[in-house]
């Protein structure tokens, strides 16, 4: 089948995506009116625009913070991209034409229409004006009726839906027995039928089968089930070789509608000339698929339910642990105030921050900030926290312990997870302050006299490409000065209107409340972060660290 869309395929933050974009001019931004929208905080609002046109896909960057890339290169006006090229929005990263998953046992080919036999669902339920009611008949009915009343068993069996997929296919075998038999759940993504669970009688590999569009769009939007009387002189089949060749007779197609939606189809055919699927059969069989749609959703609710208390399970002991990785406050030093506040927006988050004194009477202060959220982000976190508190010793180096840490997180992390780190050691006699910016957010120092000066990075993020360098810098705390240490679910927290909080506007209100404890000025900066942002979701973890020599 060709392919008339372009897939992207990838992760944005914690989260595998997966779009299909159909032909034209997308826009892929973090803003809710973008055509492909990434609520990933490293992502500008109007990042960049994908073009695709006649099989065709270009890409360009629309000035964004952290810009654009092709297989690690950064665009310069449209750039042409295609199958297999890895494209990165930020911190997000896509494959471009990912691979559709299908088992290869069922082809949707152009329009032909059927001459074969087609209910509704009214007219296999009664409901509709005039409709003949099914007759009992001796035999086959009641065997069809007893296969009915079985289907409802599989409502009450608390399974996944994978598990159900060999009870349905044994059902349909004892009910129409079938040549072949298939279960086609519709794909999450794309739409499209996926076959799920197939079966041949005596075995073997389903071969591929081919099934005509229309038959497929009445089965799946209209909730119409068809039934082929004579495969072998209709002419939605007379073209299709699969159909001929393998000797098909007579089949039936019934919509799988769980009384809400229609979830896929199920599908049986025969090879026998002289036992061909009658309209009552057929009706039968509808009624079968609606049971069995039924008990496949219940499955899915019940797989869900337990996947999800299983994820909070983690998530609990994910954050009990990460409780006992972060300080609950700063040690007290004779004339500082150290102040940290950390407030995660999922259960467990990527930000971290640690102030701890070291042996030699000096204090170590680090924040960092890691690539995405979630429980990878975590992780990162609870490898970087023991880390470097191993590797602080006496005359501790910030540049030599953040390259040491460089070196041992890069060789056991996955390329998408990095972090941006600010590490700094302060000597509380002299008020002097070598510290390390690995491409974190430059802390805002501000003076007695309320100017400001900001502390930038002096090396790249950690762990992103294993061959990085750090310099130190120092500078000297006086008397009333203030550092405010922060991540970036500051400045780019948003509002509703879609707007950033913003670098200036902290550093205002950091000049504003610089003369108050350090406790005042975090309570300043957290309400007036509060009264921007309103009802706006969290978008980030949100970090402040503030040190503040008293006068």
């Amino acid at each position: 089948m060709e392919r008339l869309s372009l897939i992207l395929a990838g992760r944005v933050g914690d989260q595998d995506v997966r779009f299909e974009l159909a032909e034209g001019l997308h826009v892929l931004g973090r803003a809710t009116d973008c055509d492909v929208v990434l609520a990933e905080s490293s992502i500008s609002r109007r990042h960049a625009e994908l073009e695709y046109t006649s099989g065709r896909a270009r890409v360009r960057d629309l000035g964004s913070h952290n810009g654009t890339h092709v297989n690690g290169v950064a665009t310069d006006g449209w750039r042409p991209v295609g199958p297999g090229d890895q494209l990165t929005l930020g911190r997000a990263v896509f494959t471009v034409g990912g691979a559709m998953d299908s088992q290869a046992l069922m082809t949707i080919v152009g329009d032909h229409h059927s001459t074969g036999v087609a209910i509704t669902w009214q007219e296999v339920t009664g409901r509709e004006s005039g409709s003949k009611q099914i007759a009992r008949r001796a035999g086959k009915r009641a065997e069809l009726f007893s296969v009915l009343a079985e289907a409802g068993s599989l409502l009450v069996k608390p399974s996944s839906p994978e598990e159900l997929f060999e009870p349905i296919l044994d059902l349909v075998d004892t009910a129409v027995m079938p040549e072949r038999a298939l279960i086609a759940l519709l794909d999450e993504h794309t739409g499209e039928p996926q076959v799920r669970a197939s079966r041949v009688r005596g075995g073997g590999q389903a071969p591929n089968l081919m099934l005509s569009r229309t038959v497929i769009n009445r089965v799946l939007g209209e909730r119409v089930s068809f039934l082929i009387e004579d495969a072998q002189h209709d002419v939605a089949f007379q073209s299709q070789m699969s159909i001929v060749t393998q000797g098909v007779r007579t089949a039936m197609a019934a919509p799988l509608f769980d009384n809400e939606n229609v979830i896929g189809l199920l599908y049986a055919d025969s090879a026998d000339s002289a036992d061909r699927y009658t309209t009552d059969e057929l009706k039968a069989f509808t009624l079968l698929a609606n049971c069995v749609a039924v008990a496949l959703t219940h499955a899915r609710y019940h797989s869900m339910e337990a996947e999800k208390q299983r994820l909070e399970a983690e998530l609990g002991a994910a954050r009990r642990i990460m409780s006992t990785l972060l300080p609950d406050e700063a040690p007290s030093i004779t004339g500082w105030e150290l102040v940290p506040h950390l407030v995660s927006c999922t259960e467990v988050g990527g930000d971290m921050y640690d102030v701890f004194t070291l042996p030699d009477g000096r204090v170590l202060i680090a924040v960092g900030d890691v690539a995405g959220k979630g429980l990878g982000a975590a992780l990162l976190v609870s490898s970087m926290l023991p880390l470097l508190r191993g590797l602080a010793g006496p005359d501790l180096d910030p540049a030599a312990v953040v390259t040491r840490l460089d070196a041992i997180l890069f060789a056991v992390t996955e390329p998408v997870r990095y972090a941006t780190l600010f590490l700094a050691v302060l000597d509380p006699v002299s008020g002097r302050m070598d510290y390390v910016n690995a491409g974190h957010n430059p802390p805002f120092l501000v003076r007695l006299d309320g100017t400001v000066e900001t502390l930038a990075p002096t090396g790249m993020p950690v762990a992103l490409v294993g061959t990085g360098t750090w310099a130190n810098g120092t500078v000297a705390l006086d008397t009333g000065d203030l550092l405010a240490l922060f991540t970036d679910g500051i400045p780019e927290a948003w509002n509703a209107e879609d707007e950033d909080y913003t670098d200036d506007r902290l550093r205002d209100v950091l000049v504003a409340s610089h003369a108050l404890p350090a406790t005042g000025v975090r309570d300043a900066v957290l309400a007036d972060l509060a009264s921007f942002v309103k009802d706006a979701p969290a978008s980030d973890d949100v970090t402040l660290v503030l040190v503040r020599r008293r006068p």
